[in-house]
């Protein structure tokens, strides 16, 4: 009979294995040794990048200053992303040097942060063509393999289903395949939309991603423990958050495709790249907060506010422009006067004022309802138990009701109520002691 702790077995199930530890942590530090060299020799051409800037000799349809900035915004944002992941996968390394899915992150993050948040792009006054071969190389083959072995290894560092070590190695053998045939390939045709071959391994990295996010899910939904979900969500939120940010100033840097030679750059161009660079640090710190369990269940609390607070920033600001714009379109018809009248702007300030209390209110409890269910139905149980609380006087039926509302608010794997006779003299309770136990699904409480 097995008396293991089921928390020691998952603990001893996500280590390395001795045979293979000392291999991971040699090729760890040969990484690692590495990603900090190439982010030392690339320290130059970002001390240039940050005097001169990216725009200085392309026009730019934006005040100097403001491009000035963004250049040395940009050129800053690259290099501490860089810095900011090296230093991560180091702390990951020294607080859990045998589990295997931190060590996993761990190169995946001195992957990432030399190869996509630019070092190895800036390599290229030492080493010829090396920007090139950081975007058209080695970014499409580093991006999808790892990306599907983190998909399908999260949160635990198995794999979950079994067949998607299968995945990964396809994926790994066909990305070589392609490397191997890209060398032959003339100067641009790695970064050419019309070859085939370019076309046929971007096909199959959707696809192999889509299926590798299929499996996430599937995990999520059927075999992770609440405290592994937690962990998948905050990647989640991590890729989210960063698509967003990075979706605006990709879109932004690729509307400068389309412009006609000698056109000026528009002002949104060096804001997109400004808005890239700065969102490669937010995948990295999520990875790490998941790995390392740091606070996970916070983010059920920052994604909740971010729900309400974001529509209920939306909704009063065009309140508040509504107000002034019509006020301003009845002035200017009546009388035809024009301009900002002041007592509609100060009008309008305390009606946001006066909204922003119930509005929230309101926001909050369709959000609880649509998303947040759970946490709903157990403050109307609360609510219900406190009312019924006041009324109730006997002693034996508040025992059924309290153990009732503790099992359906918390679901706990055993309730135990023990009620002191010494502690109640005067009352003769039909049961000292209470004791419900149901299928062990959730967390004891």
């Amino acid at each position: 009979m097995n008396t293991m702790p089921q928390r020691e077995q998952a603990l001893r199930a996500r280590r390395v294995s001795a045979r293979w530890l000392v291999l991971a942590r040699a090729a760890w530090m040969v990484s690692a040794v590495l990603a900090l060299g190439i982010l030392l020799a690339s320290l130059p051409a970002y001390l240039l990048l940050a005097r001169y800037g990216d725009f200085a000799r392309r026009a730019v349809a934006a005040p100097a200053g403001l491009v000035r900035a963004l250049d040395l915004g940009g050129a800053l944002a690259s290099f501490t992303s860089a810095l900011v992941c090296v230093a991560l996968a180091g702390l990951l390394f020294w607080r859990k040097p045998s589990d295997r899915m931190a060590l996993f992150v761990s190169f995946y993050l001195l992957v990432y942060g030399i190869v996509f948040a630019g070092p190895l792009e800036h390599l290229a006054p030492l080493v010829p063509r090396a920007d090139l071969l950081a975007t058209d190389v080695l970014q499409p083959v580093l991006f999808v393999v790892p990306s599907v072995a983190l998909l399908a290894l999260l949160p635990t560092g198995q794999f979950v289903p079994r067949w998607t070590r299968w995945l990964v190695l396809l994926t790994s053998l066909l990305a070589l395949v392609w490397l191997l045939l890209a060398r032959n390939a003339p100067a641009q045709g790695w970064a050419d939309p019309t070859n085939p071959l370019t076309l046929a391994y971007y096909a199959f990295a959707v696809l192999a991603l889509g299926v590798a996010l299929g499996a996430q899910i599937y995990r999520y939904r059927q075999v992770s423990s609440p405290s592994e979900r937690q962990q998948s969500k905050w990647v989640a939120s991590g890729v989210v958050g960063w698509a967003l940010l990075a979706g605006v100033g990709g879109v932004a840097v690729i509307g400068e495709a389309g412009l006609p030679p000698g056109v000026a750059i528009p002002w949104w161009t060096p804001v997109g790249q400004f808005l890239w660079w700065l969102s490669l640090t937010i995948v990295p710190l999520a990875l790490t907060v998941a790995v390392l369990r740091f606070r996970l269940f916070d983010l059920d609390l920052l994604i909740r506010r971010t729900l309400v607070y974001g529509p209920l920033s939306f909704i009063l600001g065009a309140v508040y422009l509504a107000v002034i714009l019509g006020a301003q379109a009845a002035v200017r018809a009546v009388t035809g006067q024009t301009g900002q009248q002041a007592p509609f702007i100060v009008a309008s300030t305390l009606l946001v004022i006066a909204l922003f209390n119930p509005v929230r209110r309101q926001l909050q409890a369709v959000i609880d309802r649509r998303f947040y269910r759970r946490k709903y139905d157990a403050e109307k149980t609360l609510a219900a138990f406190s009312a019924t609380l006041r009324q109730e006087v006997d002693l034996g039926q508040l025992q059924v009701q309290l153990v009732a509302v503790v099992e359906e608010t918390m679901r706990p794997a055993h309730i135990s109520l023990w009620v002191s006779r010494s502690s109640l003299p005067h009352v003769q309770p039909p049961d000292a002691f209470v004791s419900v136990a149901r299928a062990a699904d959730h967390h004891s409480s």
